[in-house]
């Protein structure tokens, strides 16, 4: 019992994964919580910056820049769509579909982008300017570390 215990416990402090999906579930917890009075949460608010930043992604596109499954994706533009913040032309399907913001998606993320900013700023506040720096930057090595880590272990699913 006490050696499974100890690993268990190693793998909370050591374990990169286990540490990213924590930060990730703190983060947007807070960013959720930022975003309710827009109505939108975190999740849709980076779905909004990617199309919005993006010149007419497809699903296709943006799922692959995002690193994120496609059909997900698609139910999480619907939702959008029906809230008339995003609207869709062209092709047909996940890679020929152009997505776009709709004159209320553009409205609304301006006004999340004045509370991303201010979120954004009382994190730094918090963690100071040098760790915010260093926090962005190991995460991005992390990710590519991760990527190719993963084309190493399973070329297919990399």
């Amino acid at each position: 019992m006490t050696e499974a215990f100890d690993l268990y416990r190693r793998v909370e402090t050591e374990c990169p994964a286990f540490q990213a999906r924590f930060a990730a579930r703190a983060l947007t917890r807070y960013y959720n919580a930022c975003f309710r009075p827009l109505g939108i949460t975190a999740e849709q608010f980076s779905l909004l910056v990617g199309i919005g930043g993006s010149r007419e992604p497809t699903l296709a596109e943006l799922a692959a820049r995002a690193g994120v499954d496609a059909t997900t994706l698609s139910r999480n533009v619907q939702s959008l769509q029906r809230r008339d913040l995003v609207h869709t032309r062209g092709g047909r399907g996940r890679a020929g579909k152009r997505l776009a913001l709709t004159d209320e998606g553009r409205r609304l993320m301006d006004e999340s982008i004045a509370i991303w900013e201010q979120a954004r700023s009382r994190l730094t506040e918090i963690l100071g300017e040098e760790a915010s720096r260093v926090a962005g930057s190991v995460m991005s090595q992390l990710a590519v570390a991760a990527q190719t880590a993963a084309a190493a272990v399973s070329p297919a699913d990399a």
